[in-house]
């Protein structure tokens, strides 16, 4: 069957439409790290503020970061998928500082048993980054000419909280961890 040519237009066209624009071939930091952004979750007051000369690049994960593994033990209760979200303290070398659990129904609910959520504490405890960076440059049109890096100017290693969301899955009797996006 053959499609009318504006109906094949118009689909080439919507998948265009949603396709991002790269800019510039050259490796960014922004948009690196493997994580669901909930950054509207965090309380204004606890966000970082930054001044018209700033920037904020963010961390970077080690590609030797281990994904958790699915519990041994419960392969035999034949689970559904189970989400495990975890917020993890990084701080301003790149070593995590802590992990806790993220709930935030219904995409983050609490995990069906404790054990997930051990899995995933158990991967991350150990995850290297390389840190979060505020930039200072001299004004912001400085700032605005510089995107994706620092450019040689002041780079100031910063702490963040990064949120993760895993999905551990059975299929034929094995278990997966995917990170969800």
């Amino acid at each position: 069957m053959r499609l009318p040519v504006w109906i094949v237009c118009a689909a080439l066209l919507a998948g265009c439409a949603t396709q991002p624009q790269i800019v510039n071939e050259e490796p960014s930091r922004a948009g690196q790290v493997g994580m669901n952004e909930i950054s509207g979750m965090i309380p204004q007051a606890a966000r970082m503020e930054l001044a018209d000369n700033e920037s904020f690049l963010m961390p970077l994960e080690d590609d030797a970061n281990p994904m958790p593994v699915y519990p041994a033990a419960l392969l035999s209760h034949g689970l559904a998928p189970q989400a495990v979200c975890v917020r993890v303290g990084v701080s301003g070398v790149g070593s995590v500082l802590s992990s806790a659990p993220a709930v935030a129904p219904p995409s983050c609910p609490e995990p069906a048993d404790p054990a997930f959520f051990d899995a995933v504490r158990s991967a991350v405890a150990g995850w290297r980054y390389e840190p979060a960076l505020r930039c200072v440059f001299p004004d912001a049109k400085t700032k605005d000419d510089t995107v994706g890096s620092c450019g040689g100017y002041t780079e100031i290693p910063e702490a963040v909280t990064l949120t993760y969301r895993f999905v551990f899955e059975q299929k034929d009797g094995r278990g997966s961890v995917q990170l969800a996006r």
